[in-house]
């Protein structure tokens, strides 16, 4: 068997990233049995601390020597977290920044290529979940801070990508994901949208900008996930995502390739539409050629039947085959579930 590789025309399945396992070799396990070959790109998992997306990053800066703690926070929901200051006089170095992500593949990866022998998907792409700049210093230091610290953060971010291609060569996939971006157009009113939206493709390519030549990247647009609650509802129709990913592929370097785009159709515990005119905007959706539309919508709350209905209006309206998945990673969903959903997924896919 090989992985779903193929051209954009050809369905595939794409996992988020976070998988609701003890350690990696359980998610990945979980992941290559239940999608098996239709996986696009394989993750570890992000499982221990990184289930919780960037809470592990910004909680390692309050050992930062230039970073103080203004307020403490648990992540119950988005404005408790911790919020953070530079000590006066003090630069935010990006050689000092240390995300973790290089780190986390030089243990997960032998883990990986074992169940890709075992499984018989040699030739899978590993994939990399990697925030974006703008949304970590804006996490961590506000929105002000989002506009003076997110380059420092894309940086270090680059930095840990080149390690990690030294380590796995080019067979990966760098999925930035972009959940503040898609909230604040969505939140823009409507005769400053498309200023946002040309704005915020501006950010979200800054760090495929620092890439180096050949880097394959998957872009990520989410409304935010934490608790499976969304930072902002999804709208009356995806209209304004569609602004944004097609920003952000016209803003797009010339030199990394523009491998996916997934665009969220659900939003949190907020299943996906049943209505026609939700998905409409997707006829407007500009993507490059060799570009696959991964389309979020696989969600517990719809039947298969509904499921599959969604996905007939979705490729009718696109007027392509797309890649199936959710709306955003299953880590916040318990293990029974993200199987079911998997399942799911594959049997769209496959259908």
């Amino acid at each position: 068997m090989t992985p779903n590789t193929a051209s954009p025309t050809t369905r595939g399945t794409l996992l988020i990233g976070s998988i609701p396992a003890s350690d990696a070799h359980d998610a990945v396990e979980l992941a290559l049995t239940e999608l098996g070959p239709t996986l696009m790109c394989v993750p570890d998992g992000e499982t221990g601390p990184r289930s919780q997306w960037v809470a592990s990053i910004i909680a390692a800066l309050r050992n930062h020597p230039a970073v103080v703690l203004k307020r403490d926070g648990q992540w119950t929901d988005y404005n408790d977290r911790p919020r953070y200051r530079l000590r006066r006089g003090a630069k935010l170095d990006p050689d000092k920044l240390h995300l973790g992500y290089d780190d986390a593949v030089r243990m997960s990866r032998p883990v990986v290529t074992g169940l890709l022998a075992k499984h018989g998907l040699n030739e899978a792409l590993y994939q990399v979940g990697v925030a974006s700049g703008f949304d970590l210093a804006l996490l961590a230091f506000g929105p002000i801070g989002a506009m003076r610290y997110r380059k420092a953060f894309n940086t270090a971010a680059s930095r840990e990508i080149r390690a990690i291609q030294s380590v796995v060569g080019n067979d990966v996939v760098f999925q930035i994901e972009l959940p503040a971006e898609l909230v604040a157009v969505s939140r823009a009113p409507r005769i400053l949208r498309p200023l946002v939206a040309r704005w915020m493709a501006g950010v979200s390519v800054e760090l495929a900008r620092l890439a180096s030549p050949g880097t394959k990247i998957g872009v990520h647009l989410c409304f935010g996930d934490l608790q499976h609650r969304a930072l902002t509802k999804a709208g009356q129709d995806c209209g304004r995502t569609v602004e944004l990913a097609n920003a952000i592929a016209a803003h797009w370097p010339s030199h990394t390739s523009l491998t996916y785009m997934h665009i969220p159709l659900a939003a949190g515990d907020d299943p996906p539409s049943l209505a026609k005119s939700y998905y409409a905007p997707l006829a407007r959706l500009v993507l490059p050629a060799d570009t696959h539309l991964v389309a979020g919508f696989v969600h517990e709350a719809l039947s298969q039947d509904q499921l599959r209905e969604v996905m007939g209006i979705i490729e009718s309206t696109a007027g392509r085959r797309v890649a199936i998945a959710a709306p955003c990673g299953l880590g916040r969903r318990h293990a029974t579930m993200a199987r079911d959903l998997m399942r799911a997924t594959r049997d769209l896919a496959e259908g």
